[in-house]
């Protein structure tokens, strides 16, 4: 029989623990992609962005200022993101637009929108508001409908009805159903 020598004795340890650190290193390297792929993002484990402000500018020159209580992002093929409590800003060419909703859910790279619980738009320099539930829509043709119930201000007149559909930004309007007319006069044209 032959006898181990001292040193295959000590090399041995010393290969037995440099493979067990690298093997340690190995399973804890493992164990860390796991944790890394516990929060990637799906649609199954969501996580929302609480108090947004989004500064957004197109290829037209128009610009975007949203704010909003929470933002969820949904990567899909139409990139969706659904934004609480949202105020929406336009500023095109000097034209202010203000947009206000409880949910809002805008696609396809900011360019398609469906705003629902109480939606609000105000053009200040046109005086026109426009009150609904739900509204649908593109923000690039300016086109947008709805089905429920509209209050609609427009300078001196006032416009009740109930569905709605709107083009190029308001140069067409047309109520769906029966719609109620107020012409408000002016102050010194009623003396």
């Amino acid at each position: 029989m032959k006898i181990i020598s001292g040193k295959i004795i000590f090399a041995s340890l010393i290969f037995l623990l440099i493979m067990s650190f690298v093997i340690n290193n190995l399973l804890n390297n493992d164990d860390f992609l796991r944790e890394k792929d516990k929060y990637k993002r799906n649609p199954e484990t969501q996580d929302k962005i609480i108090g947004v402000e989004i500064r957004q500018q197109n290829k037209q020159g128009d610009k975007f200022l949203i704010i909003a209580d929470t933002l969820e992002e949904i990567e899909s093929k139409e990139k969706k993101v659904i934004l609480e409590n949202s105020l929406t800003t336009i500023d095109q060419k000097g034209i202010l637009t203000k947009i206000s909703a409880g949910n809002a859910i805008i696609t396809n790279d900011y360019s398609d929108f469906i705003f629902s619980k109480k939606v609000k738009i105000t053009k200040k320099t046109r005086k026109f508001t426009l009150t609904t539930q739900t509204l649908t829509g593109t923000f690039k043709k300016g086109n947008y409908h709805t089905n429920d119930s509209v209050y609609i201000v427009s300078g001196n007149t006032v416009i009740e009805g109930k569905g709605l559909q709107i083009k190029k930004n308001g140069e067409y309007i047309k109520i769906k159903g029966k719609a109620k007319l107020k012409m408000l006069l002016l102050e010194k044209n009623a003396n």
